[in-house]
């Protein structure tokens, strides 16, 4: 017999930035009776689905639709662009912008990697510096919103840079699309990705790669691919003439990502942002309250996680097992990060009611370890919430 736990892995509140919590309509969409990935009804699906995930990308391009994890759509972008021996630039400023160098070096020894301290935004000038340096760069890589640090990087002022220097821009925005400002067309990012399991809101196994008009037709005129399973031009063939895929999709999945982006568009994008960047600015005012200190650069913080420094004397380990066993799942630091910062994901469906219950706990698991708060967490939250409210 099992050991009772009030709290186990199926009522446990979910504050971790993927998989996020889902909502009971999304849940029920993939209990549906599985249906043939070759039929019309499953294209016209794919189609009704491809339309809904435009907007979120800001894009008029096609959305390419995979069956796999982030990294396989950061995969499958990078491959099906670069060639061997092209010049890239990958900006790394935290464990995924470190994802999408390691990918990057894989296809091209003539990869040049450019560090940014953890914590620390990707500024316009360090991105002009290494393209005055690396005048030849073929494509540039980045990660939009870095889930490790809990930053988000200026996207449209780097993109205006890319493109004067002439190079393809390919972004990891598995964290931003869904949850924040993503204006692919407007911006001029050629290539952007997104995952499932964060802001769109449905379980891992689904990748998407949008692309601008303008790189579709040098993508579709490229002759040399690395890949096979992540080849984007076989996805482009496919949706353009066939409207449909060419390896066997995820049914379950997309019945569940149908009605979650018909949830998202029900809220309204433009408010379900601004929903995001309100429960961000409301974590941020609690967690400031408890005394504790963002780690994020100043001005450039995420708005759909919240990365905070660990005061002295407080044991990561010690930390969060407190807070999981009240009930709430939250993330440590990753690489050198470990230990030194706790991170707070507020994607989906969190709203107020989960920010304050996880602010609560923390607070509790900060005074069970003897730090001294300044004050309520809950009331800084409940402060914010109320001016919001006005």
């Amino acid at each position: 017999m099992k050991e009772f736990k009030l709290y186990d892995d199926e009522n446990t509140l979910l504050m971790i930035p993927g998989p996020v919590p889902i909502h009971p309509r999304v849940l029920r969409a993939l209990s549906r009776p599985i249906y043939g990935h070759r039929t019309n009804e499953f294209r016209a699906l794919l189609t009704d689905i491809e339309k809904m995930l435009k907007p979120l990308f800001g894009t008029t391009g096609t959305v390419i639709m995979i069956t796999g994890s982030g990294t396989a759509g950061m995969d499958a972008a990078l491959r099906s662009f670069a060639k061997p021996g092209d010049k890239i630039i990958s900006f790394v400023a935290g464990k995924f912008g470190e994802r999408f160098y390691e990918i990057a070096k894989r296809i091209s020894p003539n990869t040049v990697k450019v560090d940014i301290e953890w914590g620390k935004a990707i500024k316009p000038s360090i991105v002009e510096d290494a393209l005055r340096k690396h005048r030849d760069t073929k494509i540039v890589t980045l990660t939009h919103n870095e889930t490790s640090t809990g930053v988000l990087h200026p996207l449209p002022e780097i993109s205006k840079i890319v493109k004067d220097y002439g190079a393809l821009l390919i972004v990891d925005g598995i964290t931003s699309v869904g949850g924040d400002y993503v204006k692919m067309d407007e911006w001029k990012v050629d290539a952007m990705v997104a995952g499932s399991q964060k802001c769109i809101g449905i379980p891992p196994g689904l990748a998407f790669v949008a692309l601008r008009h303008e790189v579709e037709e040098y993508l579709e005129s490229s002759t040399v691919s690395s890949s096979y399973y992540t080849d984007l031009r076989q996805y482009l063939d496919y949706w353009k003439n066939k409207n449909d895929l060419p390896f066997t999709g995820a049914v379950s999945l997309f019945y569940a990502l149908y009605e979650s982006l018909s949830l998202i568009h029900s809220e309204g994008l433009e408010k379900r942002i601004l929903r995001h960047r309100r429960l961000a600015k409301i974590t941020r005012r609690g967690i400031k309250s408890l005394g504790l200190e963002i780690f994020a650069e100043k001005g450039y913080e995420s708005n759909t996680i919240t990365a905070v420094r660990y005061p002295d004397n407080i044991n990561d380990t010690d930390f969060r097992r407190i807070v999981r066993r009240y009930g709430v799942l939250i993330a440590g630091g990753q690489a050198h990060l470990k230990g030194k910062i706790f991170r707070i994901a507020h994607m989906n469906i969190i709203g107020e009611r989960e920010i304050l219950t996880a602010l609560s706990v923390i607070e509790l698991a900060l005074r069970k370890l003897g730090f001294q708060v300044g004050s309520s967490g809950v009331q800084g939250a409940i402060d914010s919430i109320l001016q919001f409210d006005i």
